[in-house]
């Protein structure tokens, strides 16, 4: 928005008696003053006031809201200030991703056969596709699909070409480098589902779902895999019980697949757990299930490591056949990236794009600099130094981006043919993230769009309101940070939420549909 012209004063044949430097002290208070009022926007003051309203114990916020079409600034509060973003990360994460890869990309999973060796070898090679084997995805009641179908769909594809004996299976998953877990990640979750490593061949979210369930006599529980990766080392600790609170919990102590009930059983549950080294494992999965359906692997009694390897440089496979693909739309890994927010899924974005540029192993070093790239063509050079790209999740607290940089990114993407691929990817009220927020009261009139964002302390949220009747969309971020445990951490989102409704409402005034609750409140 222009800020009013500077005002003139009349000329007069009378000196003001004021001294010099006083009128100067005047002249630019007032000019600051007109300046002020000319350059604030519609939603300042009540941004404002509802910031300045809530305890967030010594936590800091950030925001900033404006039309997605114009640009024309709603709201700034310290906008411009670098923050962590939590989940927000993924914003531009799956933003680069349409970028670099475009919206009819297809991640593709090839199963090569090697016939310079007597028997052949299959060679697995990996596209980073985090959705190869997912339940959510690839599996479940609406395709008709379980692990059983694959691996049986795989299997005939090997009978088909009349093949009924391997000497080994290879997985080439250079398409990332072998830095499985991001140094930043907290160390002391790095079994759980969220912080699940990221190979160039991935499986089932490269998790294992454990399945405790208690012995009746009272003895020690058991426990069941999904998938069946009966060869990983299972040390039973905990308990069977009746009629006591459930406490089974998994624990992965080393870095390699060995695992340890711990705990209570009092009834069946399901425990994801993150996996260690990602492509061996479903290499050895993968061995075993064809094993079972009839393919022979290696000697009659090798085992699964010894007829399994990850790919090395002299293993050439010049004389290969492709016989089958298995292929992912980039649609579904951007919804489950945003809607779900499954870090895993960005976490192969962000390497994926990385390769795609540099031909070398997709990294988070690489993929990281093609954003700070992507940022400086798309925004200009000062956003791109401003921020920092450590991981594609957002769980790392190294990330710090600016709301201001973010909605302005978003902006971007709204001039660009993939903005239908991006918003779509995004969660609704009731839908993935925000499956409870937005709902009965708290009801908007406009559809949001919107990626929410938590760690400990970190909230966020961010994402475009689109009024039926105008017609106007308004994009913006609102991050707060260092938000202190305990009571005060339940201000942050109905906070956040509050300033959404802020927004929500305004448009509607300008729409001729006004809210019932007043603005700012």
């Amino acid at each position: 928005m222009r800020s009013a012209p500077p005002r003139t004063w009349p000329h007069t044949r009378h000196r003001a008696t004021l001294p010099c430097s006083r009128l100067s002290s005047l002249a630019l208070a007032a000019v600051a003053l007109i300046s002020s009022v000319a350059l604030a926007g519609p939603l300042d003051s009540s941004t404002n006031r509802l910031i300045t309203r809530t305890d967030l114990g010594g936590g800091t916020a950030s925001v900033y809201i404006a039309d997605l079409d114009t640009g024309e600034e709603i709201a700034d509060f310290n906008g411009t200030v670098a923050m962590v973003p939590a989940s927000n990360m993924k914003i531009l994460t799956s933003g680069a991703a349409l970028f670099v890869l475009g919206g009819d990309f297809t991640f593709r999973t090839q199963l090569i056969l090697d016939e310079t060796t007597t028997p052949p070898t299959l060679i697995i090679k990996g596209d980073g596709d985090p959705a190869l084997g997912d339940p959510a995805i690839f599996l479940g009641e609406e395709s008709g699909t379980t692990l059983d179908t694959l691996f049986d769909q795989i299997a005939g594809v090997l009978s088909g070409a009349g093949i009924s004996q391997l000497s080994e299976i290879i997985i080439d998953d250079t398409v990332f480098d072998r830095k499985y877990t991001h140094p930043d990640w907290p160390i002391d979750q790095l079994n759980r589902w969220y912080c699940a490593q990221v190979g160039g061949l991935n499986f089932h979210t490269n998790v294992i779902n454990f399945y405790p369930f208690p012995s009746a006599s009272g003895g020690a529980p058991s426990v069941k895999l999904q998938p069946d990766a009966y060869w990983v080392e299972t040390q039973i600790k905990a308990k069977s019980i009746k009629k006591k609170r459930d406490t089974a919990w998994i624990a992965r102590p080393k870095k390699e697949n060995t695992f340890t009930l711990l705990g209570n059983v009092s009834a069946q549950s399901e425990i994801p757990v993150a996996i260690d080294s990602p492509p061996e494992f479903a290499g050895r999965l993968l061995a075993s299930e064809l094993r079972k359906r009839d393919i022979k692997i290696g000697a009659e009694h090798t085992t699964l490591d010894q007829i399994t390897k990850l790919i090395e440089p002299a293993d050439l496979y010049t004389s290969s056949r492709t016989l089958a693909v298995i292929t992912t739309p980039i649609g579904d890994v951007l919804n489950r990236t945003n809607t779900d927010s499954y870090n895993l899924y960005a976490e192969a974005l962000i390497k994926r794009i990385g390769h795609e540029i540099t031909s070398d192993p997709g990294s988070w070093e690489n993929g990281a600099t093609v954003i700070r790239m992507l940022l400086s063509e798309k925004i200009g050079a000062s956003a791109a130094e401003e921020t920092v790209i450590a991981d594609g999740s957002g769980m790392s607290r190294m990330n710090k981006i600016s709301p201001k940089t973010l909605t302005t990114w978003m902006r971007k993407l709204a001039r660009s043919e993939h903005w239908d691929h991006f918003e779509d990817s995004m969660a609704n009220p009731g839908v993935g993230t925000l499956r409870k927020r937005f709902l009965d009261d708290d009801a908007l009139q406009s559809t949001l769009y919107a990626k929410s964002g938590y760690l400990t302390g970190m909230y966020a949220l961010s994402g475009v309101l689109e009024h039926p009747r105008s017609g106007q969309r308004v994009v913006f971020s609102i991050m707060l940070n260092n938000v202190k445990s305990g009571a005060t951490s339940r201000n942050a989102k109905p906070l956040i939420d509050s300033i959404v409704n802020d927004i929500d409402a305004w448009m509607s005034e300008k729409a001729g549909t006004p809210r019932a609750q007043p603005l700012g409140g």
